[in-house]
């Protein structure tokens, strides 16, 4: 019993030791490096639509199917939309269908809700270029907006056969308030609204496309 009891002490005072260092390694970590944490990932995301780029490419540019997708999911919310600098040509004036070029500049307001940054209101720039056989468009936020320092989203669209690729990725810089102790567990946060970002938007995108099937 007396050397049970010796045991159980030993290790209680080992797990108090334990704890004592870590309590104070936290606090030197908190003074030497600070109690901030800039985050800064990039994920990516691919899937694709049974759908010929053709009727999906008309889908997203001539309907509202882009400020359905915007609204993706309960992260972003799109306050207010303005065009500028609308621009076509043809590349080959013989073949006018296969060499056309579009392109146009959005000013875009949107709702952004992270655990990190609560809900703000930012600017953000969109960049669109349309082929007869791609989609290109890139979302960046226009201005830092308090621990919001960065938010780029990037989407490539192309047709493959009978099907059309979706290929988008998440760039975001957000500012926490993470001790250095905590860096793994800030960037895992921040991880899991990126992929909760992407997969939202992939649903909404498919629900767009499958509310306008049909339309052309």
């Amino acid at each position: 019993m007396k050397r049970s009891h010796k045991v159980v002490g030993i290790a209680a005072l080992s797990v108090f030791g334990f704890v004592v260092v870590f309590i104070l390694y936290w606090l030197l970590a908190t003074k030497v490096f600070g109690h901030r944490y800039v985050v800064d990932l990039t994920l990516s995301r691919s899937f694709t639509i049974d759908m010929p780029f053709v009727p999906l490419r008309k889908i997203l540019v001539q309907t509202n199917a882009s400020s359905e997708i915007i609204n993706a999911g309960e992260h972003s919310k799109l306050i207010s939309i303005k065009t500028r600098n609308r621009e076509a040509h043809l590349n080959n004036i013989l073949a006018p269908r296969k060499s056309w070029e579009g392109s146009e500049v959005r000013d875009l307001t949107l709702e952004i809700t992270d655990p990190y940054i609560g809900t703000r209101t930012a600017p953000f720039t969109q960049h669109v270029s349309v082929t007869p056989g791609s989609i290109h468009s890139v979302i960046q936020l226009g201005r830092t907006e308090g621990p919001l320092l960065g938010y780029t989203v990037t989407t490539h669209i192309g047709g493959d056969g009978k099907a059309s690729k979706f290929e988008t990725t998440l760039e975001m810089k957000i500012d926490t308030p993470a001790p250095w102790l905590t860096h793994w567990f800030a960037r895992m946060r921040v991880r899991n609204t990126m992929r909760r970002t992407l997969r939202a938007q992939e649903a909404q995108i498919k629900a767009a496309v499958k509310k306008h099937d049909g339309q052309f």
